[in-house]
């Protein structure tokens, strides 16, 4: 993990269905190794695990906290 109490999380490079890849989405909550973000599709709460990510296709997230 990139950040602890991480504020932001950013797709690295890739095409992915449910989230754009460098775009700063802001963490909603973050609990438990799992973070939740707004789906920039359907505007949904999307659950996320910080590494080998669903939404990603296996890769991991990068989270920052500015």
């Amino acid at each position: 993990m990139n950040a602890k109490n991480p504020k932001f999380a950013i797709a690295p490079k890739g095409e992915y269905n449910s989230v754009k890849s460098g775009v700063k989405y802001p963490i909603v909550t973050y609990l438990d190794g799992l973070f939740e973000i707004v789906s920039p599709l359907t505007e949904d709460l999307m659950q996320c695990l910080p590494k080998r990510c669903g939404h990603l296709g296996g890769k991991n997230w990068i989270l920052r906290n500015k």
